[in-house]
């Protein structure tokens, strides 16, 4: 069933290039069709089409996810519009066709303004070109199509899909964010994981969010203790936003890595706010939460030994520890712990803190859990 428009813009000139495919990503060899047929035409109907069992949504992209893509890869060309073709309810082709472009001609009308049109296919495949043509209603348009050469732009979606870090070039920014892989350092304060993050990230040139939390608290002047339920609330937002602005940057190149998330902010909000405040807040935390993507979890215990100014009473745990425990057991409660790594690490002689050990800790676990190598020292 096809899906209502979203937007009301609609090309307005007479000749229409229309060039279509499951885009799953779109890669420079795309991108060169679709520039070719908006420097040949007045407009270009980009038509994204596929269904659920689709070779993008085998990958996760699903065809509502590959149309949205589009729609925000091409925002700031007017002469270039996005449909979405949902093939779901089709019958297996050849049966199909009869429907498919039907489906492709209502898109054709709906998305422009003239009475007569001249409108133009291109096409990859020479079947396409072979079943359009056969299917051209007589309607006072003029139709044709073309059949794009392949080998002037020697790309394959199917290489990008098997290695996406090795053609990271090829692939169209917005739909980077979908192929990076995401390393998200957690656990309490003062361990070291700010500094951790930034190591890493300036270790390979990749970008790195911050802890939204510490830099929110710095700019309100406010301690854990002081902050509400509407400040949790817009923490949430705020940590979640400060992740995807990293993601989408034009630095990333296939890694990124952040400074805690949704996930360790619930924990500080189950610590610090009344019960019933908390379950409030609960429904928006798992949302987000479930939204986020990580490859690999690198959580940094607290170390155990007391430290000048944070003296105990007698018999009551350290409050790192206490987050640290509760972590783990949100960790566990989203399925996420075959993506942890806990840096325990101790030290050595040369090394108390154990600072070093942990770096050289966590580049082996980007190295296995992501497939990329940051270079480090043997020792």
């Amino acid at each position: 069933m096809m899906s209502n428009i979203r937007s009301n813009k609609k090309l307005t000139g007479e000749k229409i290039g229309v060039y279509f495919g499951t885009f799953a990503p779109l890669h420079v060899g795309h991108q060169q069709q679709i520039y070719k047929c908006a420097s040949l035409n007045d407009g270009v109907l980009l038509v994204v089409s596929g269904d659920d069992q689709d070779r993008g949504a085998q990958i996760g992209l699903p065809l509502e996810k590959r149309f949205r893509y589009l729609r925000e890869a091409f925002r700031d060309e007017e002469a270039i519009q996005v449909a979405k073709l949902d093939e779901n309810d089709l019958p297996a082709m050849p049966h199909g066709w009869d429907e498919w472009v039907s489906r492709l001609l209502n898109l054709i009308n709906t998305y422009t303004t003239r009475d007569k049109l001249e409108i133009t296919f291109y096409v990859g495949e020479s079947a396409y070109a072979t079943e359009l043509k056969r299917r051209f209603p007589k309607d006072g348009n003029s139709y044709e199509v073309e059949l794009a050469d392949r080998q002037d732009i020697a790309m394959s979606a199917t290489k990008i899909r098997e290695n996406p870090q090795a053609q990271w070039d090829k692939i169209n920014r917005v739909f980077r964010r979908h192929f990076s892989k995401v390393v998200t350092v957690m656990g309490s304060a003062s361990t070291g994981k700010t500094t951790l993050v930034r190591r890493l990230a300036r270790s390979i040139n990749a970008p790195f969010s911050e802890d939204y939390l510490q830099a929110y608290k710095a700019t309100y002047n406010l301690t854990d203790e002081e902050l509400r339920q509407e400040d949790y609330a817009r923490l949430i937002t705020g940590q979640y936003d400060a992740n995807s602005q990293q993601l989408n940057s034009p630095a990333n190149q296939g890694i990124v890595f952040l400074d805690t998330d949704a996930l360790v902010t619930s924990v500080h909000a189950k610590m610090n706010l009344p019960k019933t405040e908390f379950e409030e807040l609960k429904l928006l935390f798992q949302k987000t939460i479930a939204r986020e993507r990580m490859d690999l979890i690198l959580v940094i215990p607290p170390s155990v030994e007391k430290e000048e100014g944070c003296a105990l009473q007698e018999g009551a745990q350290d409050p790192r520890l206490i987050f640290h425990q509760e972590l783990l057991r949100q960790l566990a409660a989203f399925d996420l712990m075959d993506r942890v790594v806990i840096l325990d690490d101790s030290g050595n002689q040369k090394d108390r803190a154990g600072y070093l050990s942990r770096y050289h800790h966590a580049i082996d676990a980007v190295k296995a859990y992501t497939g990329i190598t940051i270079e480090r020292l043997r020792s």
